[in-house]
C-alpha cells in the first residue's frame, strides 16, 4: 500500500537533520582528541569511552536515520537524545571531575550550541534557547572545573556569547520550518477548495435533475393535471430521483460501446497533441462504458499528455496505448525523457496528484499509476474494470 508523502515541514526537518548532523560527525573527528588530552589527569581514562558517544552518537545516528526512508521516522526521537546527550557528557565530566589540570577542557563548549540548533526541529523556540543556555553553561563548567587558576569569569562570558549567537540560527530555522507548515497548509486548503469544486459539480448535476424533472413535473401538474402525459412524466421523475439514491456510482448514467469509448479519447488526445502516435486495441467483445468513466479517463489522458510535452524534454519520444476488451479499459501515455521521482514531486504541484491519480483512482473500479524515475522517462497507466464499477 501506497504510504503519504512527507508534508513540506517533514521534508525540511529531514533536510536540517542532514545538515546539523553532518555537523556532529565533523565535531566528533575535530573534538573527540581534545577531549583525551584535555581530560588527562581531571577524569578517568575510560570517560572517552562513554562520553564521546554520549555527546556525538545521537547526532551520528539521526544523519543515518535522516537518508534511511524506514528510519526516517525515529528522526524526531533522535533530535531529543541529541540535548539529553551533550548535556548528560557534560554532567557525566562534572562528576567525574576529580584530578587537576593547567588547560582549560574546552571540548564541549565548541560544540555545544548543535544542542538547541536540533532542539528547535521539533520544539518550541523558547525550550531550545533554554536547552542552549543549559548546554553552553554546563560546557562553561567543564571548562574551568579542575583547572588550576582558570578564569571562571572569562568562561561564562564565551558561553553568553555562544548563547547570542546560536540563538540567531535557532530563530532562523523556526521560521523556515514556519515555512514548511504554511505550505503544507496552503496545500490541505487547495485540495479541499478542489474537492468542494467537485462536489459542486454533483450539486449541479441534482439541481439540473430538479429542475428538468421534479419542477416541470409540478409546472405541468398546474396546467392540467388531468392531461395523461402528466402520470408518465411523474413516473419518469421518480425513476431519475430513485438514480440519484440509488448506492450505485452509474445509476442513470449513460453508457458508451466501445468503438465510441476509443473515438473520444482519440478525440481529447488529439487536441493536446495532434502529432502523438496513438495505438488502439479493441476487441469484439469489448466493455460498455458510462460516460463520466471516459470524461474521467480522457481528462487525466490529456494531463499526462500536456506534461510529457511541458516536463519530458525537447527530445523526448511518446506514444499513446488505447485497449478496450471485455473486463478492462485501459489507457497508456508513455515517454522517453529526463524522467522524475513521483516521490520528490512538491504538493503544491497538483498535476499528478488530482487531475491523474485521484480523478481515476477515485472512480469505483479506477486505477492510476504513475512509473518514472530521472533519466528513465514516465508511464501512466490509467485503468478501469466495470466488474468493479458497477456495470453488469
Amino acid at each position: 500500500m501506497r504510504s503519504n508523502p512527507p508534508s513540506e515541514r517533514d521534508r525540511v526537518r529531514l533536510a536540517l537533520a542532514k545538515v546539523i548532523g553532518g555537523g556532529y560527525v565533523v565535531y566528533a573527528l575535530m573534538v573527540t582528541p581534545q577531549m583525551v588530552e584535555q581530560g588527562a589527569g581531571l577524569v578517568p581514562s575510560w570517560y572517552p569511552l562513554l562520553g564521546a558517544p554520549l555527546a556525538f552518537g545521537p547526532g551520528i545516528a539521526m544523519l543515518v536515520a535522516a537518508f534511511v526512508g524506514r528510519w526516517q521516522r525515529a528522526v524526531p526521537a533522535l533530535v531529543i537524545c541529541c540535548t539529553v546527550g551533550v548535556l548528560s557528557a557534560a554532567a557525566l565530566w562534572l562528576a567525574l571531575a576529580s584530578g587537576s589540570s593547567t588547560v582549560p577542557a574546552g571540548w564541549i563548549l565548541d560544540f555545544a550550541g548543535l544542542a538547541g540548533l536540533t532542539l528547535v526541529m521539533v520544539r518550541p523556540v523558547i525550550e531550545s534557547v533554554l536547552a542552549l543556555a543549559a548546554a553552553k553553561l554546563s560546557g562553561a563548567a567543564v571548562a574551568v572545573t579542575g583547572v588550576v587558576g582558570a578564569d571562571w569569569w572569562d568562561a561564562t562570558e564565551e558561553a553568553l556569547f555562544g548563547i547570542v549567537f546560536t540563538s540567531i540560527f535557532i530563530l532562523v530555522i523556526h521560521q523556515v520550518l514556519r515555512i514548511g507548515s504554511a505550505l503544507d497548509a496552503s496545500r490541505a486548503h487547495t485540495e479541499s477548495t478542489v474537492a468542494q469544486g467537485v462536489a459542486n459539480i454533483e450539486l449541479a448535476r441534482v439541481d439540473a435533475l430538479i429542475h428538468d424533472h421534479v419542477l416541470s413535473t409540478f409546472v405541468a401538474v398546474g396546467a392540467d393535471r388531468n392531461d395523461p402525459r402528466v402520470a408518465k412524466q411523474a413516473a419518469a421523475a421518480l425513476v431519475a430521483l430513485d438514480g440519484v439514491s440509488d448506492d450505485s456510482t452509474f445509476a442513470g448514467v449513460a453508457v458508451i460501446d466501445g468503438p465510441e469509448v476509443v473515438a473520444r479519447l482519440r478525440a481529447v488526445i488529439s487536441g493536446v497533441d495532434g502529432d502523438c502516435p496513438v495505438e488502439v486495441e479493441v476487441s469484439d467483445d469489448a466493455t460498455a462504458c458510462p460516460t463520466n468513466v471516459v470524461a474521467a479517463l480522457a481528462e487525466a489522458a490529456a494531463e499526462a499528455v500536456r506534461n510529457v510535452s511541458a516536463h519530458a524534454g525537447a527530445d523526448a519520444q511518446r506514444a499513446v496505448f488505447i485497449g478496450v476488451g471485455p473486463e478492462l479499459v485501459q489507457l497508456i501515455v508513455t515517454d522517453d525523457g529526463v524522467g522524475f521521482d513521483p516521490d520528490e514531486v512538491p504538493h503544491d504541484r497538483l498535476g499528478l496528484a488530482l487531475s491523474i491519480r485521484q480523478r481515476v483512482g477515485g472512480l469505483p473500479g479506477g486505477e492510476a499509476a504513475v512509473i518514472s524515475g530521472p533519466g528513465e522517462g514516465c508511464t501512466v497507466r490509467l485503468r478501469w474494470t466495470p466488474s468493479d464499477g458497477g456495470i453488469d
